[in-house]
């Protein structure tokens, strides 16, 4: 009898510590060895570009696409590990990366890069698949049980965060070439394979333990989400794609301001993505837990409002002076602030949607549509962001970007202040009182 096995036949039972801590490491490992992989070829990405002939269209049509393949494969391959499992999932993200990699080895060419984009981005929802692992390894609602999950989706973080560091800032030194950066990204995304052997199974019930009967379920019936009526649900798509509009119109903007104050070049974006990895990884594994933390009395469910909208305001106001500022000391310090807010908003996020999906076999489908969304504003958002910097100039309106910006954030602010606690916090509560009536 396989492990899976095991897991679908014992009763619903908490999961021992020894096991919750095994899965924690595995995953945690797994992430940082397969990111590595990803990220090695960044101070390349530019140069690759430039040597392709990809001008600034190309480079458009480009994200729009990610974005588009990214959206779609979100949600289904998210409610697929709902039904079929979290770890065939991760397989299959593992097998699309390197599909793409091998297109992308084998036709250096414009459209060989469109090509090899399509697999790794329709396939490749690692990250908020390992998150609804974690989240079966930790279900339930409370002080304890928040806490218990805020730390093992920090840590999940804090090895991608050093993946990104580790990655970004090591590429352009062992390789001297985009293809030779993804031949050496290559070893590490093959020798990620066998580390999800060492993810255990869940004993928690979940989709593995429902399987559908007989396959005879309809499409509809498997991509429907029932929690997605819930209000607490749809605030979090809400914000989640308000917050990643935010991000897109501000990209629009930032990379060429960076050029042309302080003309970076390969060299200073791969330190500057180095350093928003350690401090991703910090924030994540270290800074976000004692915050949230500190939301939460003595097992009981937590109230981070004013957590959240003290993030956001961090998200509106710290852009300003990186943007404006002619000092790159200040533009460290700021983002060092945006990316501690921006992690400890994320790990909040999840939680969240862990609560209201409830532990059920939504989970995946719901951190999936919280990514679609994601994909879905960075479709859109980079067309405005260029639109609203052109009219900037024509309209002799300055900073005009800046201000959107700063009020979508302002938005998501009283959103949050007027609605977080009764439609996320209160609907979490109503449910565990209706399912130990129904019990």
């Amino acid at each position: 009898m396989s492990v899976d096995d095991v897991a679908q036949t014992d009763a619903p039972c908490s999961q021992d510590e020894s096991t919750k801590k095994r899965a924690v490491l595995a995953g945690c490992f797994f992430t940082f060895v397969y990111c590595i992989g990803l990220t090695l070829t960044i101070p390349f990405a530019q140069a690759r570009r430039d040597e392709l002939g990809c001008d600034a269209l190309c480079v458009g049509t480009y994200s729009s696409l990610q974005s588009t393949l990214r959206l779609a494969g979100a949600v289904v391959i998210g409610r697929l590990s709902d039904r079929v499992g979290r770890r065939p999932m991760l397989w299959v993200g593992i097998l699309g990366n390197l599909a793409s990699m091998g297109i992308a080895a084998a036709l250096p060419t414009i459209p060989g890069m469109f090509l090899s984009l399509v697999p790794s981005a329709l396939l490749d929802q690692i990250y908020s698949v390992l998150r609804a692992l974690f989240t079966d390894f930790f279900p339930g609602k409370g002080g304890a049980a928040e806490a218990a999950r805020t730390d093992s989706i920090g840590r999940l973080g804090m090895a991608l965060g050093f993946a990104m560091m580790l990655g970004s800032g090591l590429g352009g030194r062992v390789a001297g070439s985009f293809a030779q950066a993804q031949a050496i990204g290559g070893v590490f995304v093959l020798l990620s394979l066998p580390l999800i052997g060492l993810l255990p199974s869940p004993t928690s019930t979940q989709a593995t333990s429902s399987p559908s009967s007989g396959g005879s379920e309809s499409l509809w019936k498997l991509m429907a989400l029932p929690v997605l009526k819930k209000p607490g649900a749809r605030l979090l798509v809400g914000l989640r794609i308000s917050m990643s509009l935010a991000f897109w119109l501000f990209y629009a903007v930032w990379t060429p301001s960076l050029k042309g104050r302080f003309d970076f070049g390969p060299a200073q974006h791969g330190q500057f993505m180095a350093f928003i990895g350690l401090v991703h990884a910090l924030a994540q594994g270290v800074i976000a837990k004692p915050l949230i933390c500190k939301c939460a009395g003595d097992g009981k469910q937590s109230d981070p409002t004013i957590l959240l909208c003290a993030c956001l305001c961090s998200l509106a106001l710290c852009r300003v002076p990186a943007l404006l500022t002619t000092d790159i000391r200040v533009v460290y310090l700021t983002y060092f602030f945006m990316v501690v807010a921006l992690g400890t908003v994320n790990i909040l996020i999840s939680s969240a949607a862990a609560m209201l999906a409830g532990g059920s076999s939504e989970t995946g489908g719901l951190y999936g549509v919280l990514e679609a969304c994601e994909a879905a504003a960075g479709m859109a958002g980079p067309a405005m962001g260029g639109m609203l910097a052109r009219a900037e100039t024509s309209l002799g309106v300055r900073h005009l970007v800046l201000v959107v910006v700063v009020a979508l954030y302002s938005v998501n602010m009283v959103a949050v202040a007027l609605r977080y606690k009764r439609w996320v916090l209160t609907a979490a509560d109503a449910d565990v009182g209706s399912e130990k009536k129904s019990d």
